[in-house]
């Protein structure tokens, strides 16, 4: 759709308004400020939430997207329980001047409770700009290391997660995940 004339120059122009809006979000994250009453900052704040819903000892499935995968990581690194699967979904983490150097913990690594790792990222999602991130990221203790698979979803703007999770090979895996930790 984008070939036709007047299309490309409004998708173009578009694509880059919500790529700074969804970039602006980073790196609000990622300016690790604005802290409240007691002195947390955003990032920690955030961090903070996602841990609490992490099952403490047990298995847990993370399914991830766009700044969550950036915020699921780094929370992961502290997590004690295991984790048989994260998902990442349209991950800006692959970003090197603008997300993967002011990700902690550096260098970076799968963090140690992650079993499996599969990142999917779409050809026309501007966010996930640099998807190979088994190429940036090093393999834990356990030698688990993060696998991109492309995906191809229709239409303008791929980047949302619904889209993502209408794919059957970013659903089927989350499912047979889910379905191993529920037996076990």
């Amino acid at each position: 759709m984008l070939a036709l004339p007047g299309l490309r120059r409004f998708g173009g122009w578009a694509s880059d308004r919500i790529m700074v809006r969804e970039l602006g979000q980073v790196r609000r994250y990622l300016a690790r400020q604005e802290q409240d009453g007691s002195g947390l900052s955003l990032d920690q704040r955030i961090r903070d939430r996602v841990t609490a819903e992490l099952h403490p000892t047990g298995p847990t499935v993370v399914v991830a997207h766009s700044l969550g995968t950036v915020v699921a990581f780094e929370a992961l690194h502290d997590h004690l329980g295991t984790v048989p699967l994260l998902i990442t979904l349209g991950s800006p983490i692959g970003m090197r001047t603008a997300v993967r150097r002011r990700m902690r913990p550096q260098p970076l690594a799968v963090p140690a409770s992650v079993g499996r790792w599969l990142n999917f990222w779409d050809r026309d999602d501007v966010i996930a700009g640099h998807p190979w991130l088994e190429k940036s990221i090093t393999a834990n203790s356990a030698s688990t290391s993060p696998v991109s698979r492309r995906i191809d979803s229709d239409g303008v703007w791929t980047h949302p997660a619904l889209k993502y999770l209408a794919q059957p090979g970013v659903a089927g895996p989350v499912l047979e995940a889910l379905e191993a930790v529920t037996a076990g």
